[in-house]
């Protein structure tokens, strides 16, 4: 099965190999190790960003950001593992269990030490003889709708559960509420999943944030399962009287189409220079520019092809703001610049360095390849209001990362200063840069998202955020 690769705990393992008798490790001498470079230098570059880009707030050290991005490959795991057991039909399942590696491979559960990437009881837990299951259909859901569960219990061993089966769930406000109570199934030769209720329907979710459900068998608390959904608003703070009239420029239909629910209130525009608008959106799409990427399984190492083939191969067409779109953000207007590709934000990114808005030094890289693994970080921010903050954009996020990237940027000669809220780096890279960050071009705010389509119901609520930031006076 697939892995989710994500980085080792470099300041652990520099701790360990500082001095690895005491530590545990080994009988070796200190800081002797083959990849110690490697730990050294990344530790290092992502002390350097956390420090000057305002995320120290979010990681008081370094080492909670790795146990983050570690939760969200232990995350996945787990709901791998779960619907692996769910299916009778199915005889085994593998995990990657590969120490990561400073050559190439991250997508393992434990480093080079042999270290947990972060609590591993997501995975643990699941592998349970008996194990109560609440499997989730989303793990996001819109403030005020029902979350569905279908409930399962697996069990492995020859001998019937005893007890009772309670769901439950813990609001983001304290309160513990009963949902359900069921029976133990008897147990079947040769069948290891018992369906115990399809489709069971919550209460509406009245509270924004995370609420955790727990499904418990009560002569097996210790199997008790623990399924986190994140409840968000849709969308919030994007009316006005009148409604704000929106400019849109080489967007997809899908975002069209979401700017145009009833509920953001807003009239939207194809964008004319010269017109006022209360603020514009575009992504850079151009006839003849890529709108979708994908990474497959290469390194980005692997050798380019010379001669005639290398000279006859055309370079795929760059995105491009309108014309007359950085003359209306110099004269105030403000932009949302959302190109979720490499081809169209590599465009898009030059043509504001150009205008001043930012200087620009290219991309992070892509996935490389799915054994290696990217990753986003986000800060508590006014873009970000109501959504998993100052963590890994883990299960709930929902990025792609096939699709994902960052820009290397700082501030422009003379411009105006540069505010990071979403980071983006991949494996072994010493290099972090920008999924998300703000500026000024001339009067006119700027924000830049270079970040895939989050979970339908996270990317509505970050793009009410963005319209209510950019029209706000602040």
């Amino acid at each position: 099965m697939e892995g989710c690769a994500t980085p080792d705990n470099h300041s652990l393992m520099l701790h360990e190999l500082a001095n690895p008798r005491a530590t545990g490790i080994g009988n070796q001498p200190a800081n002797t190790s083959y990849d110690l470079a490697d730990h050294r230098e990344i530790l290092a570059a992502y002390d350097k960003f956390i420090d000057r880009w305002g995320f120290r707030g979010a990681f008081p050290a370094t080492e909670k950001l790795w146990l983050s991005l570690g939760k969200k490959c232990y995350d996945t795991w787990q709901n791998y593992m779960e619907n692996a057991r769910i299916s009778d039909e199915l005889d085994f399942a593998a995990i990657s269990g590969w120490e990561s590696t400073a050559i190439e491979n991250h997508s393992g559960i434990v480093d080079n030490l042999r270290n947990f990437k972060s609590d591993p009881t997501p995975i643990a837990a699941t592998l349970l003889p008996v194990r109560p299951v609440a499997k989730q259909r989303t793990v996001c859901i819109a403030l005020d709708e029902a979350a569905t569960f279908d409930l399962y219990l697996l069990n492995d061993t020859s001998k019937s559960a005893t007890g009772t089966l309670t769901f439950t769930v813990v609001t983001p406000s304290g309160k513990l509420l009963k949902l359900g109570e069921f029976p133990a199934p008897a147990q079947t030769p040769d069948v290891f999943s018992y369906l115990i209720k399809e489709a069971f329907i919550t209460p509406p979710l009245t509270e924004v944030g995370l609420y955790r459900f727990k499904f418990a068998l009560s002569s097996a608390p210790l199997a008790t399962q623990t399924k986190e959904i994140w409840v968000a608003a849709l969308p919030c703070g994007c009316s006005a009287e009148p409604p704000l009239k929106v400019g849109v420029s080489g967007i997809s239909s899908a975002l069209r189409k979401l700017l145009a629910q009833p509920d953001f209130q807003l009239t939207v525009q194809d964008f004319k220079p010269g017109e006022k608008y209360d603020a514009i959106i575009s992504s850079g799409i151009v006839a003849g520019a890529s709108t979708t990427q994908g990474a497959g399984d290469t390194t980005g190492l692997e050798a380019q092809p010379s001669g005639s083939a290398a000279t006859t191969r055309r370079a795929p067409r760059t995105g491009a703001l309108a014309e007359g779109i950085i003359d209306a953000v110099k004269a105030g207007a403000p932009l949302l610049a959302i190109p979720q590709t490499d081809a169209l934000s590599d465009g898009v990114a030059k043509q504001l360095a150009a205008a001043g808005a930012f200087a620009y030094s290219g991309a992070v890289g892509d996935v490389r390849a799915p054994w290696m693994g990217n990753w986003y970080f986000v800060r508590r921010h006014p873009l970000y209001d109501g959504l998993p903050v100052d963590q890994a954009m883990g299960i709930h996020y929902q990025a792609r990362g096939r699709e994902a990237n960052g820009l290397l940027i700082d501030r422009a000669p003379g411009g105006a200063e540069i505010e990071i809220v979403a980071a983006y780096s991949r494996d072994h890279s010493r290099q972090i840069g920008a999924g998300t960050f703000t500026t000024r071009l001339g009067a006119g705010k700027l924000l830049y998202h270079r970040i895939p389509d989050l979970h339908p119901v996270l990317q509505a609520r970050f793009l009410a955020n963005a319209l209510r930031w950019l029209t706000s006076g602040v």
